[in-house]
């Protein structure tokens, strides 16, 4: 902002064009390049089921909102598509230093954003026809172009690129690895700008071609690093196009407009994880999460400009709206799990604080063991309880899990442990032990105070991922804690030091 054209005016309109639009081409070939069908995986319903409601809630209700205010169906349908898209590279980053990702806020906010980066690209090729372009001879050109540069995507990634890259490996140089992979990006970027569609678009697709090939892995080992400096070029860039002087002077309407886009989509990305069947809590963590405009609808914007959606008053406004929402969502984030207990304990429908999903168990266990999460390790776990007789009820806040674990034959409901409501009617006074596997720690200390509340003499055990404090959850009540990445630190450390007591055999 400050070495923009409105403040020191250090670099000319032109070069900030540019960095803006190199900038969104790395920044979305990144994204495109982690977009393999494995990041879909277990969450395949959250995906498309909650991001087809997310983005046909927010831009039907965006639409009659403006359409009362007097814009056009096209403009009016044109700025649902803005607003309904958040942003994957903040979002993404945020959750991953708060060590969120695999908590099921995490998980299900990362599900729905993969789905709106996939639905960015129709939303794309829409705009010269919500532009009023539909009528004119050069939709059905426009609407030809656009499906052949898709199918020839498909093509490339199924048998092109991958026999490329083969003959790439073959050779055993990084450096050619490296250049042939920005090769395909570069190719695709300027095919699709050569036929009058978006660069970045075009960048997007380069990543999912890549990433579908068996050198994916590979191939962001080579560029993900940078990832960090296409992502400040992107924001560099948006901030240089920001006019301080227009912000200045319309900061109350952008103050305004900011308030109602967190309000709208907080309350139907809430409504969302809500027909997912989610707890209140999770529901409410999913609505702030999400809250923000993303960078997709940045090059949205961009398009729209082309074609005549929007003037640049209208886009200077967009931009600064959208620079505060992302701008705040650290701040979002880290409050999300004090207003999400607030919410929790205040007097709401058993329906809406346990989860749509919930269920009570038909069957009252006593003596028996319960598992909160069923991950990898509580899936683990309930199998070796059935493999041994030992009774056993395992309990998990995301409904995807649960019905997975249901179809492997697992004795597994929905419920979130960290109420305690749902851990009296998993019959957790009755129970022996319990074990708290979740990823999310303060969830972890959450549950096993509550748990303990019920249970005095109950053995509660609790996994950690990380190096997180032990003695909080000692405090909480756990009598045995175990973190994965502790206890593989003592295990090495065990291997090394009985190699040099002499112990350590070495094969050859």
């Amino acid at each position: 902002m400050i070495a923009g054209p409105s403040v020191l005016g250090a670099v000319s309109a032109g070069s900030i064009e540019s960095l803006a639009e190199l900038g969104v081409i790395l920044l979305l070939f990144t994204i495109g390049l982690e977009m393999s069908p494995e990041r879909f995986g277990e969450f395949r319903r959250t995906a498309f089921i909650g991001g087809t409601l997310q983005i046909g809630l927010t831009v039907s209700v965006v639409s009659i909102l403006t359409l009362v205010l007097g814009l056009s169906p096209g403009k009016a349908v044109f700025l649902g598509f803005l607003i309904s898209l958040s942003s994957t590279a903040v979002v993404l980053k945020v959750l991953q230093d708060f060590h969120e990702t695999e908590a099921p806020h995490g998980q299900a906010s990362l599900a729905i954003l993969i789905f709106q980066d996939v639905a960015a690209v129709p939303m794309i090729l829409t705009v010269p026809f919500l532009a009023g372009l539909a009528a004119t001879t050069s939709a059905p050109v426009t609407l030809l172009t656009a499906g052949a540069v898709l199918l020839g995507t498909l093509v490339s990634a199924r048998w092109l690129v991958p026999r490329l890259f083969d003959v790439v490996a073959a050779t055993g140089s990084r450096e050619i690895f490296l250049l042939t992979v920005i090769l395909v990006c570069a190719s695709v970027t300027w095919l699709t700008g050569e036929v009058g569609l978006s660069p970045a678009l075009g960048a997007f697709l380069a990543g999912l071609i890549v990433a579908n090939t068996e050198y994916a892995h590979r191939a962001q080992g080579t560029i993900l690093p940078f990832q960090e400096v296409f992502l400040s070029f992107f924001f560099v860039s948006l901030g240089m196009l920001l006019d301080l002087r227009f912000f200045l002077g319309h900061i109350y309407i952008i103050v305004l407009a900011v308030i109602g886009v967190l309000l709208i989509k907080v309350a139907l990305n809430s409504l969302v994880g809500f027909i997912l069947g989610y707890s209140a809590r999770v529901v409410v963590l999913l609505g702030l999460v999400l809250a923000q405009i993303g960078e997709f609808s940045f090059i949205l914007s961009e398009t729209g400009l082309r074609y005549g959606l929007m003037d640049r008053l209208t886009f200077q406004a967009f931009l600064s709206v959208s620079l505060i929402t992302m701008a705040i969502t650290p701040f979002l984030i880290s409050l999300s799990p004090r207003i999400s207990e607030r919410i929790v304990h205040a007097e709401l429908h058993p329906r809406i604080k346990n989860g749509r999903a919930y269920r009570r168990p038909s069957v009252d266990l006593r003596d028996h063991l319960i598992i909160i999460g069923m991950g990898i390790t509580g899936r683990r776990l309930a199998y070796t309880c059935e493999e041994h007789g030992i009774p056993y009820i395992g309990l998990d806040v995301n409904p995807e899990a649960v019905r997975r674990a249901r179809d492997e034959g697992l004795n597994v409901y929905y419920g979130d442990g960290t109420h305690l409501a749902v851990l009296r009617h998993f019959n957790v006074p009755e129970a022996a032990v319990m074990v708290v596997a979740i990823a999310d720690y303060r969830s972890t200390v959450h549950a096993i105070h509550e748990a303990r509340a019920l249970n005095e003499g109950m053995k509660i055990i609790a996994r950690i991922r990380g190096f997180e404090n032990t003695e909080r959850l000692y405090t909480a009540g756990a009598d045995v804690v175990v973190s994965e990445k502790r206890e593989a630190t003592r295990r090495i450390s065990g291997e090394i030091f009985s190699c040099y007591s002499g112990v350590c055999e070495l094969e050859e």
